[in-house]
């Protein structure tokens, strides 16, 4: 088969142009906060459009929160097996805008998979969709349509694989990325959840497959921007937050980023005129792909230690065998050299050992390179070796001027932590060399 012909069919599946439809009409709506009764317009109309498209067991979930009455949207495709894939946007607004972009583009991609999906007579698992409210009300914790539906669930909240949620899209410039932001744990203080490795290579490979290559976090960054959420607290969320918070795997969609953030965020300006079908149905395919992938991917371990790269998700055990491997020959060259660098190495790797244990991936960014380098003898390796740290710390801080983070999430201990074992790599560059001639000379002369 062609490739034009294949990027055709692929395409028919889901209409950009029906998703900025959809998109259009909840903005018409003007600014639909969380508890006004122009949401509750917007709950009724998109469960008419789950209708429409032939979900079946459509529903208002109605619930209450700090004074507030909200409405869920459901609505089911029965699979074979009682396992659920959840799919979620969000149809409110901020109180300052429309709400095109945030959520009308999310909500329109799901009710456009969701007629794709519907017309698949192959279902293993069940697909529940689901149009959350509350998603913008800030009053910590925050996500109250997406909490109350996890609660209502009960003891069959077990029965939920994993949650893939649409947020922010139809941008003109945007490019398709799963977010995967560190949130807190709120069983472990100071402890963090994330997006599984299994989770996110499944859906990576899913994406793939439909023709929608999409990077983690970031088009541009995506190698910096996964340590760089695991370091520091990003302020941005979305309704997967209530499903890593409840124990769920959970991801969110977006074409939005760090390197393409859209200018009309939460603006009165964010309008349907701003959104492209083209932008939409590319996001679309990619949800469509990541679906398709994780209604037949078995569930894999809740593993948080892994990082993404040249289309693979490398787990926990590629990356200690690479914080391994570089410390292995820094250890060489300074137990040969003997001197101070012998003992700086020594203190050091223990060091690094914790602050890998307790942060692996921002650790493994910041000490790759020194650990292999900073032993040489030529200054431009060792400058080199700092970049990633250097360039770790310069997107923290822009993200902290942009509004985008808030902090970190290393203890001050930690950070402390990190200092000594950059010095001690800095002391242990002199013993770089095993012993020369020269100096064996000297030795046997004394």
């Amino acid at each position: 088969m062609s490739p034009w012909l294949t990027c055709l069919l692929l395409a028919a599946d889901v209409d950009g142009s029906a998703a900025l439809r959809h998109a259009s009409a909840l903005a018409a709506l003007g600014p639909h906060p969380f508890g006004s009764p122009r949401t509750r317009a917007a709950a009724e109309y998109v469960a008419a459009e789950f209708r429409q498209v032939g979900l079946a067991d459509v529903r208002l979930q109605e619930f209450d929160a700090r004074g507030a009455h909200g409405t869920n949207v459901i609505g089911v495709l029965r699979g074979t097996a009682e396992e659920m894939l959840v799919l979620g946007a969000h149809h409110d607004s901020v109180a300052e805008a429309p709400g095109a972009y945030d959520d009308g583009g999310g909500v329109g991609v799901l009710i456009e998979v969701a007629r794709a999906l519907a017309s698949d007579k192959t279902r293993p698992r069940t697909l529940v969709f689901a149009s959350f409210d509350g998603e913008e009300d800030t009053h910590a914790p925050g996500l109250p349509g997406s909490r109350a539906f996890i609660e209502s669930l009960g003891s069959g909240a077990r029965r939920i694989v994993a949650a893939l949620v649409v947020e922010m899209c139809g941008a003109r410039a945007g490019s398709p990325v799963f977010q995967t932001i560190a949130y807190p744990d709120r069983l472990r203080p100071g402890a963090t959840v994330v997006t599984p490795a299994w989770l996110i290579a499944a859906a990576q490979r899913g994406a793939r497959a439909e023709g929608v290559a999409m990077a983690v976090g970031d088009p541009l960054l995506p190698w910096l921007y996964q340590p760089g959420v695991r370091t520091f607290r990003v302020r941005l969320y979305a309704d997967d937050m209530a499903f890593l918070q409840a124990g769920h795997p959970a991801v969110f969609v977006t074409d939005s980023s760090f390197s393409s953030f859209y200018p009309h965020y939460h603006r009165a300006t964010d309008t349907a005129d701003k959104l492209d079908p083209a932008a939409l149905e590319r996001v679309a395919r990619g949800v469509l792909g990541a679906v398709r992938a994780l209604r037949d991917t078995a569930p894999g371990p809740d593993e948080a230690a892994w990082f993404a790269a040249l289309g693979f998700v490398l787990g926990p055990l590629p990356l200690a065998v690479a914080a391994v491997a570089a410390l292995v020959p820094g250890l060489m060259r300074a137990f040969a050299a003997g001197g101070p660098g012998r003992g700086a190495r020594l203190v050091e790797t223990p060091l690094f050992g914790l602050l890998y244990w307790r942060h692996p991936v921002p650790a493994l960014c910041s000490f790759l390179l020194p650990h292999l380098f900073l032993p040489s003898s030529r200054r431009w390796l060792r400058l080199v070796s700092l970049l990633p740290l250097l360039a770790l710390v310069g997107l923290g801080l822009a993200a902290g001027w942009r509004g985008m983070a808030s902090g970190v999430w290393l203890a001050p201990w930690e950070l402390a932590l990190a200092a000594v074992s950059l010095a001690l790599l800095f002391v242990g560059t002199g013993g770089g060399r095993p012993p020369g001639p020269r100096r064996r000379v000297a030795k046997r002369a004394r």
